[in-house]
């Protein structure tokens, strides 16, 4: 399946030049992959330039600087290719969040950690931002269906603060389904808007909505204005 290949590369680099000419002494098997790398690489800037739809095979392989057969003996078609490069995304996008969570003294700085650090990784990767959170929206119904898990990929972290709420009325139970959902929509309203390079700018707003079901609006918005650790 296109989607575990996907996963498994998640730990892998995806910028890598072309091959050396000739005799470059690499195995086969490290051929292939570099050309994964390179095609996935090449996808995302296709994609981030032309959008999905206007993304053509020959845009792909010539960035890329390998042949259409190198590309089908990588994905099935074009959707394949957007969905491991998907996945490489979020996989990274997880992963620097739960780093910078790491040592916050509490869950909710944990929170305001994660926030920022993905904010400033998608800002730094503008074009991996654009495909992650623009286009996977509009594109086909296994794209849109993998951008649906990913979102309820992230709820079991936010859900953890309904230990922190004093209120004993309880939260509705697609709150953290919600709070998600519609931090991405307000994220990938600035990335088409052409703001990617500003995404950071939002991280006061975006924590205080996170963060404002569980300790309320004041104590949110105490959290969302503190200095960066």
């Amino acid at each position: 399946m296109e989607a575990a290949k996907g996963r498994d590369d998640a730990q892998a680099p995806v910028e890598l030049g072309p091959l050396p000419a000739g005799r470059h002494g690499y195995s086969r098997e490290q051929i292939a992959h570099s050309q994964r790398e390179r095609l996935i690489a090449a996808f995302a800037g296709a994609v981030a330039e032309h959008g999905y739809a206007d993304t053509t095979l020959t845009h792909i392989t010539t960035a890329a600087h390998v042949s259409r057969r190198a590309f089908y003996e990588n994905f099935a078609d074009k959707e394949a290719c957007f969905l491991a490069a998907f996945d490489i995304i979020v996989d990274h996008l997880r992963k620097v969040m739960e780093e910078a969570g790491e040592g916050a003294p509490d869950w909710a700085h944990r929170v305001v950690a994660a926030i920022r650090a993905a904010l400033r990784f998608l800002a730094s990767e503008p074009q991996l931002a654009r495909l992650c959170l623009v286009e996977s929206v509009t594109t086909t119904p296994a794209i849109a269906a993998r951008y649906r898990e990913a979102i309820l990929s992230f709820v079991p972290s936010l859900r953890q603060g309904r230990r922190e709420r004093v209120e004993s009325r309880e939260l509705p139970e697609s709150t953290e389904d919600s709070l998600i959902g519609a931090s991405a929509s307000m994220i990938s309203r600035q990335i088409a808007a052409g703001g990617a390079d500003r995404l950071e700018d939002l991280a006061g707003d975006i924590t205080a909505f996170v963060l404002s079901p569980y300790l309320g609006s004041e104590e949110a918005r105490r959290l969302a204005a503190e200095a960066p650790a």
